[in-house]
């Protein structure tokens, strides 16, 4: 059953998997070339079946080789039949056909010696960051750009076939150029965002991770292949979030725009407890806020603008019943007695 499905692999799959087994067996294969080979592997079932295979032929060839090299014995039967010999033809359909892979390997490894695959090639990393309470809008190579909120920083790597980013730490919203040959990555520490090109939001905070789609389709996959995450796909107004290092991952139905609203200069809010509208002023105001006791559970509804933090308070203590407090370097956000 097996050689059927191997002989229905197509001429194309057998030549990227063979371009995929030099490039990832060289020592300088970078975290980008094992992305970009995990998402081959799952966009076709004929990719898994080539790799697999040539994964088999590989195995087989140091098995032969392993014979080749042992005393020779003189065989009075038919060398099919010798127990020692692996029948490496049924794994690639004919014996023509295994040839010519092998001929592929060998050339496809003499140009790795001679000079670094195309996928592996050296390209300059570039970082852009802000500070708390500073927003950026960076234009990439390719022309998509990124949008940096408070505190946040990205790493850029552009290569040939792939367009590889980073969110290491804070919120962007990514505005990305469509390009189906090259596709756009964002690193997410245990998981990765691929997308073709569509406009979509992440925050990296506090090991936690909320991806929400404005357009486009996004998907949200785990890095290594042997994880039991799930990868998930995001439609517009869909918002996934995981927790980095757990298997979890929640997807809800939101609103973009409300979302996203930080770009405008300003937070929205509808019923979310005030301890987590406080996480979030946290973010972009110098002085640290700490709310105290049953005001943690109070519940905010309304905009606050992130450029001034005496009026964010103001605003906080005139919609809900409590009051604010200045501690020695902190601000106290407490409830009212009655």
């Amino acid at each position: 059953m097996k050689n059927k499905m191997v002989n229905k692999v197509s001429e194309k799959a057998r030549n990227e998997a063979l371009r995929w087994h030099v490039c990832l067996g060289d020592d300088m294969a970078s975290e980008a070339d094992w992305i970009a080979f995990t998402d081959w592997l799952e966009t076709e079932e004929q990719n898994r079946i080539a790799y697999d295979s040539l994964e088999d032929v590989v195995i087989d060839l140091a098995e032969i080789q392993q014979v080749n090299t042992e005393p020779a014995v003189v065989a009075t039967t038919n060398v099919a039949a010798t127990d020692n010999v692996i029948n490496a033809r049924s794994r690639w359909g004919n014996i023509r056909t295994w040839a010519s892979a092998a001929a592929a390997i060998a050339a496809t490894i003499i140009m790795v010696i001679g000079g670094r695959n195309i996928m592996s090639d050296g390209y300059a990393q570039q970082e852009y960051a802000t500070a708390k309470g500073e927003q950026r809008l960076i234009t990439l190579a390719d022309g998509s750009t990124v949008q940096l909120n408070t505190n946040s920083k990205i790493k850029v790597m552009f290569e040939d076939k792939i367009r590889q980013t980073e969110l290491v730490y804070g919120q962007a919203i990514f505005n990305v150029t469509k390009n189906a040959d090259r596709p756009f990555l964002v690193s997410l520490g245990d998981s990765q965002v691929h997308v073709v090109g569509t406009v979509f939001d992440i925050l990296r905070h506090k090991n936690e991770i909320t991806v929400t789609v404005s357009q486009g389709v996004v998907k949200v996959a785990p890095i290594k292949k042997s994880s039991l995450q799930k990868s998930a796909r995001l439609l517009p107004g869909s918002q996934l979030v995981h927790k980095e290092g757990t298997t979890d991952i929640n997807i809800t139905d939101v609103n973009p725009s409300i979302v996203m609203a930080w770009e405008k200069g300003y937070l929205e809010y509808d019923e979310v407890r005030l301890a987590d509208v406080i996480e979030d002023l946290n973010r972009y105001f110098p002085i640290p806020i700490r709310v105290i006791g049953l005001a943690q559970d109070k519940r905010f509804s309304g905009i606050i603008r992130t450029a001034d933090e005496q009026d964010a308070l103001l605003i906080l203590s005139e919609g809900l019943p409590v009051y604010v407090e200045k501690g020695r370097d902190e601000m106290l956000v407490l409830p009212n007695a009655n």
